[in-house]
């Protein structure tokens, strides 16, 4: 029984708030390098505003069996809001094409995989995604209600599944594959509106092991037909650096996945999110 375990990265070290290119290169090699240790792969959310910055980063980071994926914050490319839940279609697939032809200028590869920033969506970004020609997703927090970020995701589904093209809400009809951040489906932080998610800096490594086994246990439980991990984090912290805590966060969540897979008797597959979709797609 296999279990994919996909760990990602938000890359938006350029954002204004931020701005330390330095500091965003260091953080993707050393959680790229942290994975390597294990055997795993992982994928890189870019934003098309950042990989200017480190083309040459990026394209060795593929080159390791990385993927390289398209993060959008729509403010940075000029669009007044950051959010894309907040457009029509028709400007949806614009920030795509847009973001996706410098993209592939600068790197020379086209991105198949996405997640919009902040899970900002509404019922038109999946059809958006598609006519942009992408095909797998990771922009769902399963139990999100921030209306103010126009990311509501309660009671969307909680595992990988093919997205509705009428309903973000809802299961199939569209050739996506949406791959939902796994969170802890009980759990609210931030006043009720967000659910406890495996984003690294969130907490420390013992809480994120109860979500770990949470999770994985309920997979193997429902023996659904592709099992999936999905943890995050950003490029905004050093992972280079191994007195960071952040990287000995991650590190312990690695050891807590490759603990709990060993006790229920599952085949670990540290994979890209494209890896996990084709998979999924090959058994539905």
């Amino acid at each position: 029984m296999s279990f994919y375990i996909c760990w990602t990265i938000d890359c938006e070290s350029c954002r204004k708030e931020v701005n330390n290119i330095d500091l965003g290169k260091r953080a993707i090699e050393g959680f790229c390098n942290i994975l390597e240790d294990v055997g795993w792969k992982g994928t890189l959310f870019l934003m098309p505003e950042e990989i200017k910055y480190m083309p040459d980063l990026l394209i060795k980071k593929h080159e390791a069996g990385h993927e390289l994926a398209l993060h959008l914050h729509p403010d940075e490319s000029g669009y007044p809001s950051g959010y894309m839940g907040t457009y029509s279609m028709e400007v949806q697939l614009e920030i795509m094409e847009r973001a996706i032809e410098s993209f592939e200028k600068i790197l020379g590869i086209r991105p198949v995989s996405v997640r919009t920033g902040f899970g900002s969506a509404n019922d038109y970004t999946f059809q958006a995604m598609y006519k942009a020609g992408l095909r797998h997703s990771s922009s769902s927090f399963p139990g999100r209600k921030l209306t103010s970020a126009a990311s509501n995701w309660a009671g969307a589904p909680l595992f990988v599944h093919y997205a509705n093209p009428y309903n973000r809400m809802l299961e199939g009809g569209l050739d996506i594959v949406e791959i939902p951040i796994s969170v802890d489906w009980e759990t609210m932080v931030w006043g009720g509106l967000h659910p406890q998610d495996l984003r690294v800096e969130f907490t420390d490594a013992k809480n994120h092991g109860f979500i770990i086994r949470k999770v994985m246990k309920r997979q193997v439980d429902e023996k659904l037909p592709l099992k999936v991990l999905v943890p995050l984090t950003h490029n905004i912290f050093d992972y280079s650096d191994p007195r960071n805590f952040r990287r000995e966060t991650m590190e312990r969540m690695i050891e807590e996945i490759r603990r709990f897979g060993n006790e229920i008797g599952v085949k670990l597959i540290g994979s890209t999110l494209s890896e996990a979709a084709e998979a999924y797609r090959e058994i539905n």
